[in-house]
């Protein structure tokens, strides 16, 4: 007997997923339809954060209350929900909802989009606020590899970091992450998670130091800046361990006859440097200032803090990396100090088993 179908009723047809593509940056697995800048991982059945489009009504609700928010900017808005998650918007742009627990990002595009600028913010800031929620305090810097180990750069936006990442580049050491750090301690020692491999440079930069054959793409219609990728060698693509981090500061006085310097961090100078680095500061509460505060403490208790002192012109710049290098080989890879500073909140720290 053969079944007749019913008029007026069509069969159900099965719905088509989009292929997922897994990812894998600063030490989480990400898994999206979008085509990422992240370095390619295996699938995975569960990964760390799903990122998906969302209509425009999905952003109706944060829209609205970034609105009653008069102390948010033009440009740039970022505001935590009352329910918990992250609202993140660039006018014109896109904006971005953080699920409360960091394992769910959803994204919208605006009109003057690019996928350039969407991949940066998104991978960059927005991510960062997963981090968080997941228990990784981001350091803002670049990451260099030397001989095996990490050193970190440290400063306000505008200090140099990716410049001088890049520097040491053009000496043959390769870029571990620009702009976000995530670490993880193991064993006993600190690990440097890889990042995105690119960079972000002003084109006179990027020429004078990776050549004329260095292409980017426009960040955004706001800033000259250039997103250039890293190709095999330019970039690692696994952990590292960190050496050294070093907070860069500018001369006091006149800095055209200023050489570049090194000068130790110890103590509350080192503590004050690591906490001024911390990345993604949209919402503090009394739990995650505890959080910075032990990480920050037992940073400058396991690792050498140091500050970079030199003048801000590319003319500098070779100078300042052999600065760098002859203090790396010089120095051990652990600070000197009279007595731990915050033990007890490093404790405290590694009960709750946070990395």
């Amino acid at each position: 007997m053969v079944a007749v179908p019913r008029r007026g009723r069509r069969p159900r047809r099965k719905r088509i997923a989009a292929s997922t593509t897994s990812y894998r940056v600063y030490g989480l697995s990400l898994a999206s339809t979008l085509s990422l800048s992240c370095r390619r991982a295996g699938p995975t059945t569960r990964p760390d954060v799903r990122i998906m489009h969302a209509p425009a009504d999905r952003f109706a609700i944060a829209r609205r209350e970034a609105a009653a928010d008069r102390r948010q900017p033009g440009w740039f808005c970022a505001r935590r929900l009352a329910g918990g998650g992250v609202y993140l918007r660039w006018r014109g742009l896109f904006e971005f909802l953080v699920s409360p627990e960091g394992r769910r990002i959803l994204y919208r595009r605006l009109e003057h989009a690019t996928a350039g600028s969407f991949d940066v913010y998104l991978i960059g800031q927005v991510l960062s606020c997963s981090l968080v929620a997941l228990g990784v305090e981001p350091l803002h810097g670049t990451a260099s590899v030397i001989d095996g180990e990490a050193v970190v750069f440290l400063g306000d936006c505008g200090a140099g970091k990716s410049t001088l990442g890049a520097a040491l580049l053009s000496r043959g050491f390769p870029v571990l992450t620009d702009d976000v750090v995530a670490l993880k301690r193991r064993l006993g020692r600190w690990l440097v998670q890889p990042g995105v491999p690119r960079i972000k440079l002003f084109p006179s930069v990027a020429s004078k130091l990776l050549g004329s054959r260095a292409e980017g793409v426009p960040m955004h219609h706001q800033t000259p800046k250039l997103v250039l990728p890293l190709g095999t060698g330019q970039a690692l693509g696994r952990p590292v361990p960190l050496r050294a981090i070093y907070v860069l500061s500018r001369p006091v006085g006149d800095a055209r006859s200023c050489r570049a310097r090194v000068e130790p961090l110890l103590g509350r100078e080192a503590f004050l440097g690591v906490i001024r680095g911390l990345f993604n500061l949209i919402a503090l509460d009394r739990e995650r200032s505890a959080n910075q505060f032990a990480l920050a403490a037992r940073l400058v208790n396991d690792v050498a803090v140091r500050r970079l002192i030199y003048p801000r012109r590319l003319s500098a710049l070779s100078d300042v990396c052999d600065t760098l290098l002859a203090d790396f080989e010089g120095r051990p890879s652990l600070p000197v100090r009279e007595r731990p500073l915050g033990s007890e909140a490093a404790d405290r720290r590694d009960r709750r088993g946070c990395p």
